[in-house]
C-alpha cells in the first residue's frame, strides 16, 4: 500500500513538472502581452530576457519574430521565425504565413518604387524582400534586375548585380516559373562581366530544354541590339532565330534584327539572307525591303541589287529617294549609265520635293 502511494506521488510530480516546464515563463507571456498592445520594443526586451534563460524557448523565438516584423526588422524576423519553427514544428504554418507576409509587404513595396520610377527605393524595399525570405526566387530576380538598370550608370550597382546573380542562379530551379527571366538575366550580366560563352552555354542548355525558351536568349540579344553592340547581340539573336525554327515560331523580328547586326558587322551576304527571310514574313515591309537593297548592293550583287531595286522603287517605296539612289549605283556597277543617270534624276527630284515641304 505504501508502496503504491510513494508511485502515484511519483507520477504526479513527474506530470507537474511536465506542466510546469510545458508553461511559458513569465518573461515569453509578457512579451506577447507587449506584442499584443503593439509596444514592441519591451516585447523585445521580454522575449531576448526569456530567451537568455532558456535560448530553446521556441514561443519567445516566435514573439521576436513578431517584434522585429513590426519593427522593420524583417532579417531578424526571419531569422527568429525559423528558429521557432525547428525547436517546435507544430508553429510550421504560422511561421510561414508571417513570413510570407513579410515578404509580400516589401516586394509590393519594391513594385510600387519601380513603377514610380524611384529606383533607389526599389533596391531597399527589394533587398529587404530577400531578407524577409531568402528562400524567395522572385525576390532576388527583382533585386538583380534593379541592380543591373542602375549598373549602367553607376559601377558599384553593376558590382552588386554581379553578387545577387549568382545568388539568383543558386536559387533557382528548372520548375520555377522565373526561369527563363532568371538566365535571360543572368546572361546579360555575365555577358558584362567578361564570360559571353559561359552565358551562350547556359542559353544553349536552356533551349535544348526547351526550344520556345527563345525568348529569353531573344531578349538578351535584343536588349544589345538597342545599344548598338552588334558583336554582342549577333549570337544570341543567331540562336534564338535557330531556336524559333525548330520551335516552329518564325517571326519577322528575329530575322530583321539579325540582319541589322550582321550588315553593321561587315558581313552583307550573312544580310541578305536575314533580310530576304524578314520579306519572306513581311512581303510589304519597307523597312525589310530597303534593307534587302542596300545588302544586296554591299554584296556586289548587282544584278540582284537591280531588281530588288526596281521592286522597291516601283512597288515598295517610289517615293524613297534612298531606293533610287542605291538602283542608280547598281545600274553603274553594271555600267548602265543612262539607267543610272534616270535612276539619280528621280532620286534628285524627290530630294528636291522633300525640302520644299
Amino acid at each position: 500500500m505504501l508502496m503504491r502511494k510513494i508511485l502515484g506521488l511519483a507520477v504526479v510530480l513527474v506530470l507537474a513538472s511536465l506542466v510546469l516546464y510545458s508553461c511559458k515563463s513569465v518573461e515569453t507571456t509578457s512579451a506577447m502581452l507587449h506584442n499584443q498592445h503593439g509596444v514592441y520594443d519591451k516585447a523585445i526586451e521580454m522575449a531576448k530576457l526569456a530567451l537568455k534563460k532558456n535560448p530553446n524557448d521556441a514561443e519567445a523565438h516566435f514573439q521576436l519574430g513578431i517584434s522585429y516584423s513590426y519593427t522593420d526588422s524583417v532579417g531578424k524576423a526571419f531569422q527568429e521565425f525559423m528558429t521557432a519553427k525547428r525547436l517546435d514544428p507544430k508553429k510550421a504554418k504560422l511561421v510561414e504565413e508571417d513570413v510570407r507576409h513579410n515578404w509580400t509587404v516589401k516586394f509590393n513595396e519594391g513594385l510600387s518604387e519601380y513603377q514610380s520610377g524611384n529606383y533607389e527605393g526599389a533596391v531597399k524595399a527589394f533587398e529587404e524582400a530577400t531578407q524577409a525570405d531568402p528562400r524567395n526566387v522572385k525576390g532576388w530576380l527583382n533585386l538583380t534586375k534593379v541592380y543591373y538598370m542602375l549598373g549602367k550608370n553607376d559601377s558599384t550597382y553593376f558590382d552588386r548585380s554581379y553578387v545577387a546573380v549568382d545568388t539568383l542562379l543558386s536559387k533557382v530551379r528548372k520548375g520555377d516559373s522565373e526561369y527563363a527571366d532568371a538566365m535571360a538575366l543572368a546572361g546579360k550580366i555575365m555577358v558584362r562581366r567578361g564570360m559571353k560563352d559561359k552565358a551562350l552555354e547556359i542559353f544553349q542548355n536552356l533551349i535544348n530544354e526547351d526550344s520556345a525558351n527563345f525568348s529569353a536568349v531573344e531578349e538578351v540579344g535584343n536588349d544589345f541590339l538597342a545599344e548598338n553592340d552588334y558583336e554582342n547581340a549577333t549570337p544570341f539573336l543567331e540562336m534564338a532565330v535557330d531556336a524559333r525554327r525548330r520551335a516552329e515560331s518564325e517571326n519577322f523580328d528575329s530575322y530583321y534584327n539579325l540582319g541589322i547586326c550582321y550588315y553593321n558587322l561587315k558581313e552583307p551576304l550573312k544580310a541578305v539572307n536575314m533580310f530576304r527571310e524578314a520579306v519572306r514574313m513581311d512581303p510589304e515591309s519597307k523597312a525589310a525591303n530597303y534593307s534587302l537593297l542596300l545588302a544586296l548592293f554591299e554584296s556586289d550583287l548587282y544584278d540582284e541589287a537591280i531588281m530588288q531595286g526596281k521592286k522597291y522603287t516601283t512597288e515598295i517605296a517610289p517615293d524613297d529617294f534612298r531606293g533610287w539612289l542605291v538602283l542608280s549605283r547598281s545600274y553603274n556597277k553594271k555600267g548602265l549609265k543612262i539607267n543610272a543617270e534616270e535612276a539619280a534624276e528621280k532620286a534628285q527630284e524627290l530630294m528636291d520635293q522633300s525640302q520644299s515641304q
